[in-house]
């Protein structure tokens, strides 16, 4: 007899026990202590800047638009939440329409002649970001250079970045005041005095900006312009390429990230000044309706829409911040937009 035969049911059998056997039971994982531990003091370190990140950031942003809707104000209010349950009478997107809305006769119909007054203001200190990264950039190509001492002259040139703002305002001040050593040296009243504008004071404040921010952004096309790499150099002196050449059309290229990023960071920092003309200026003339229009000509946006917080318009006020963090928003969206763009080029 074939052994074989014999064998092939048990086997057949024996296959058919395993298919219908029960699985394995999992064995649980047992916790590593160790790392648990890990974890809970990793939690316990970011605790402080979630919280704070989500109180002050996104609950403040709902509160900020909710409050926008309503006819919230301060003084008015005996508590905090009192004035949240409704909407302001008049339609909850009131204080958007009367912002786009000519002053009327008695001078209550709306206020877009402060709204873009302001808005022009803020856009015209702009002006500063393109003349920072110029001279921020001719700076860090000297300090590439294998110049003796141009480590003492990057800490130089930092220091006010990280020195205080109120500080540097009073320097400012002391410096293109009535009585200032610039303003004896060139003969011009940049702040106060006879023949002082909005004008003189606009380019003093621009003046500042583009001083106070030249450290970090210098510091940063030093470090773009050390990751270049320098075997496309050698290949283009080595092509007969000029200095010039050289820096446009290899240099310029691969510090375009670096470039792309102090601009945009710029335009948002930019849109929201406001300490150092405050600051500058002792304060402030009245925003809002009561705004004249001498007043608009210097207040940058954060300005009036700080001038109507202080007035205890909050609602309005929060408008105001809802169509700025739009407009920056926008801002950015376009510049990326037109970086993607350039990429597919």
């Amino acid at each position: 007899m074939d052994n074989r035969n014999v064998s092939l049911p048990q086997d057949a059998a024996a296959v058919q026990a395993t298919e219908f056997a029960a699985p394995p039971v999992a064995r649980k994982k047992r916790i590593n202590r160790a790392k648990l531990q890990e974890n809970i003091w990793g939690w316990i370190f970011v605790s402080a800047l979630f919280i704070g990140t989500t109180v002050f950031t996104y609950v403040a942003l709902v509160l900020s638009v909710w409050i926008s809707l309503t006819n919230y104000d301060a003084f008015i209010m005996t508590t905090f939440w009192e004035g949240l349950g409704t909407l302001h009478p008049e339609g909850a997107f009131y204080w958007y329409k009367f912002m786009f809305s000519a002053e009327g006769p008695f001078g209550v119909a709306g206020e877009s002649a402060d709204f873009w007054g302001t808005l022009g203001t803020t856009c015209f200190y702009l002006i500063g970001i393109p003349i920072g990264m110029v001279l921020s950039l001719g700076i860090a190509v000297l300090m590439t250079r294998d110049i003796k001492g141009s480590g003492v002259f990057r800490v130089i040139y930092y220091i006010p970045t990280v020195a205080s703002t109120v500080s540097i305002a009073i320097m400012w001040t002391n410096l293109f005041g009535s009585n200032g050593f610039i303003t004896q040296l060139l003969g011009v009243n940049f702040i106060t005095g006879e023949g002082a504008t909005y004008w003189t004071q606009r380019w003093c404040i621009i003046i500042l900006t583009v001083w106070k921010g030249l450290g970090g952004t210098v510091v940063l096309f030093v470090a773009g312009l050390n990751g270049v790499n320098a075997s496309y150099h050698e290949a283009a002196e080595i092509d007969g390429a000029n200095a010039w050449q050289i820096f446009w059309r290899i240099t310029m290229p691969q510090l375009y990230p670096t470039i792309f990023y102090v601009l945009v960071t710029s335009v948002i920092g930019g849109m929201q000044i406001f300490a150092e003309p405050d600051l500058v200026f002792n304060g402030y003339p009245v925003a809002g309706n009561q705004a004249t229009n001498g007043t608009r000509f210097n207040t940058p946006f954060v300005g009036f829409i700080y001038g109507n917080f202080e007035q205890g318009e909050w609602a309005h006020a929060s408008a105001l911040g809802i169509v700025l963090a739009v407009i920056i928003f926008l801002l950015t969206l376009i510049q990326f937009g037109l970086d993607s763009r350039r990429e597919k080029i």
